[in-house]
């Protein structure tokens, strides 16, 4: 039976979204530490049917103005009529009631959202009825399916998990790796009372033959999709199809001539583009090495020639991305002999600080953690809520050998009287931290 397979594109999403939220505060001598350190969302509590919803928050962001919008089911209330304007005052969890616009009554459901316009929102559904608090909670998570059995040639069965309800979707078979995106119309379901539930498909007569067939369901912003072998002694076993994410780590380097890398958790029989660039730049655009095909997938070990464009380079970034433009992986490598598997793997993970103390309308100081070593980071201020993006700069700081540290820095004339300052490192090649503080003295 083929297990889940998430887009690259739901990765890439949760990344972001990681790379967003992840800000971890210190709580400090006489300051409140009521910053959202994960995601707002809210729940709905009541309804009375064409005239009020009432929503409870969690984990809001303090004093921020949120515009709140509704909207017709399916839009997360993007584009919808604005309601009203609430500010979150202490944050975390409260209470509050909105009108139902006049061009919304008689709807069945109806889409609300929370929208502060610098980066947190949140939104929710309900029925457009008064007994409606018990089942109004509204859809959330993502839908996924995986593949029950296989006529080849004939039919593909699948079972569904977490769908919305009542939504229909069109169903599309196209080649192995397009994730079934652009592919042939084969059917067109409804959801019916979502969750789980099995289906069965025709394979157009285009993919007959084929070893493996892409398959995709798409409802409006929803979507999911798969994969399966085309042979009917498809099974648990044989059609499991590849999940998680592709990595690989350094084995060992000759200065200006080669380099050798171990891959884990590759997807099986796919062809990589093999890319070498300038240290930082995760190999995006890189300079094609070669292209190599993953085989079984898994674990394996190859060995590629230095560009003679990067020889003499310090360290080099390189990166193995599909061809299908579905999978990818990337890591670096110090070019020289002694460079081992310990001192090469490159670094990973997000890079965050915390806020250490502060001198009212003069200095902050920060430390760092995990951190990349040896890369410029430009420090820039600004109004609370903005993450520091295109604030005051301040400075630039290089992270020397990385990881953790502290620096101290002058808070900018412009914003000395502010409340609540935002604070931002930025290396301008992918890596950023951000934060803020309350503008008074911690001592």
């Amino acid at each position: 039976m083929a297990g889940t397979l998430n887009s690259k594109w739901m990765l890439k999403a949760f990344q972001v979204l990681a790379a967003l939220v992840l800000v971890t505060v210190m709580v400090l001598p006489g300051v409140k530490p009521v910053q959202a350190s994960v995601i707002p969302t809210f729940s709905i509590v009541s309804v009375v049917e064409d005239d009020t919803v009432t929503i409870r928050t969690y984990n809001f962001p303090a004093d921020l103005d949120f515009k709140v919008t509704m909207g017709e089911f399916g839009t997360l209330g993007i584009g919808g009529v604005e309601v009203a304007t609430i500010n979150s005052g202490s944050g975390g969890s409260f209470e509050k009631t909105f009108d139902i616009p006049d061009s919304l009554v008689g709807d069945y459901r109806i889409a609300i959202r929370l929208d502060s316009g610098v980066g947190y929102y949140s939104y929710n559904w309900f029925y457009n009825n008064t007994d409606s608090s018990s089942s109004s909670s509204g859809y959330t998570g993502i839908p996924t399916f995986s593949i029950v059995s296989v006529v080849e040639d004939d039919t593909v069965t699948i079972k569904t998990s977490n769908f919305p309800e009542d939504i229909d979707f069109t169903v599309r078979m196209g080649a192995y790796g397009t994730e079934g995106v652009g592919g042939e119309e084969v059917a067109t379901i409804n959801s019916g009372s979502g969750g789980s539930f099995e289906k069965t498909f025709d394979i157009p007569d285009g993919l007959k033959g084929d070893y493996r067939i892409a398959i995709r369901l798409e409802g409006g912003i929803y979507y999911a999709y798969n994969w399966f072998y085309n042979n009917t002694s498809s099974s648990s076993s044989s059609s499991s199809g590849y999940t998680g994410i592709p990595t690989f780590k350094i084995l060992s380097v000759e200065e200006d001539e080669t380099v050798t890398i171990k891959t884990n958790n590759f997807p099986e029989d796919m062809d990589f583009k093999v890319l070498m660039g300038e240290y930082g730049t995760q190999g995006i655009d890189g300079i094609e090495i070669k292209t190599i095909n993953s085989g079984s997938g898994g674990s394996f070990e190859k060995t590629f020639d230095i560009p003679d464009d990067l020889k003499g380079d310090y360290r080099i970034a390189i990166r193995l991305e599909s061809t299908s433009d579905v999978y990818f992986a990337y890591n670096w490598f110090y070019n020289n002999s002694t460079t081992g598997s310990t001192s090469s793997s490159g670094y990973t993970g997000i890079p965050t600080f915390n806020i250490v103390s502060v001198v009212q309308d003069d200095q902050v100081t920060i430390k760092t953690n995990n951190f990349p070593e040896d890369m410029d980071f430009t420090v820039t201020m600004g109004q609370y809520g903005t993450a520091g993006v295109s604030g005051v700069v301040v400075e630039t700081t290089n992270s020397g050998s990385g990881g953790s540290f502290e620096v101290t820095y002058d808070i900018p004339g412009s914003l000395y009287g502010n409340y609540q300052i935002a604070i931002r490192l930025d290396s301008g090649i992918g890596y950023y931290a951000y934060n803020w503080f309350y503008n008074n003295s911690t001592d």
